[in-house]
C-alpha cells in the first residue's frame, strides 16, 4: 500500500531539560523527575517511568483458531484480568527470546511458526514503556515449561479468536496488550497487510542493551 509521509515537525524539540533528578529505582521501573523549559518560556517540572523490562505479548493460537489466555489477579487494579500470554524481557533478551519463554514458562507450550505483530510505545506521555506483539502458531506442549513465579497464580483458557475480538469490543479483555494484539491481528485479517518498518523489525530480534535508542538507553549517565 502506497501512502504519503506523515508531516514532519515544523520545529525540533521544544523541551530543554535543566535538571534530572532520580527518585526511585527497582529491578523493574525507575522513577525520575525533570525540570524543563519550553521554548515559549514556560518552565516547569515533568516526572517520568523508566521501564528496565520490555512488554512482550504473543497471541498464540491453536489448531482450531482458538487464543491461548492466561487469567491472574493484577494488583494494581485489584481486579482480576485474562490475557494474552505476556511478560517482560531483560536488557540482555531480545523480545522474541522473552516471549518464547513466557509461552514455555505461563502455558507450558511451544511454537513452530511465530510472526511479528506489533511495536507501540504503551503509554508516552509519562513513561518510556514499548511493547513487542507477536503471533505464534502450530502450538505443542513444552517439555520444561509451565513454571510461572512463586507469588503468580495463573489460569489457562482457550478462547475463539472471533469471540476473543469481540471481548475486546465489549470492554471485558482489557489490558493493553492483549487490545493491541486482538485487533492488530483482525486487521490482518480484514486485509490490512502492511508490513512493518524494517529498522522496528530488526528490534524484535535484538536486545535492548544493543539498540541505543532504547526508552531505557536515555537514563545512562542522568545526574541526581
Amino acid at each position: 500500500m502506497s501512502r504519503r509521509p506523515l508531516p514532519l515537525p515544523d520545529q525540533p524539540n521544544p523541551y530543554r531539560t535543566m535538571e534530572r533528578t532520580h527518585l526511585f529505582d527497582s529491578p523493574w521501573i525507575r522513577l525520575r523527575r525533570d525540570r524543563f523549559q519550553h521554548r515559549k518560556g514556560v518552565e516547569g517540572i515533568y516526572p517520568v517511568c523508566g521501564f528496565r523490562r520490555t512488554a512482550c505479548g504473543v497471541v498464540a493460537l491453536d489448531e482450531e483458531d482458538q487464543v491461548v489466555l492466561v487469567g491472574q489477579w493484577r494488583y494494581p487494579l485489584e481486579e482480576y484480568s485474562w490475557e494474552i500470554v505476556e511478560g517482560g524481557g531483560q536488557a540482555d533478551e531480545s523480545p522474541f527470546d522473552c516471549i518464547r519463554r513466557e509461552l514455555a514458562e505461563e502455558a507450558g507450550l511451544q511454537a513452530q511458526v511465530w510472526e511479528p505483530l506489533l511495536y507501540a510505545n504503551l503509554s508516552n506521555a509519562s513513561s518510556d514503556e514499548e511493547a513487542f506483539l507477536f503471533v505464534a502458531r502450530d502450538l505443542s506442549p513444552d517439555p520444561h515449561g509451565h513454571q510461572p513465579d512463586a507469588e503468580e497464580e495463573l489460569r489457562l483458557h482457550r478462547e475463539p479468536f472471533g469471540d476473543a475480538v469481540a471481548r475486546v469490543l465489549s470492554g471485558e479483555l482489557r489490558d493493553s496488550l492483549t487490545v493491541l494484539g486482538l485487533l492488530a491481528l483482525q486487521a490482518r485479517r480484514s486485509g490490512l497487510t502492511e508490513p512493518l518498518d524494517p529498522a522496528l523489525l530488526e528490534r524484535f530480534f535484538q536486545r535492548p542493551d544493543q539498540h541505543p535508542s532504547a526508552g531505557r538507553a536515555r537514563w545512562d549517565n542522568l545526574e541526581g
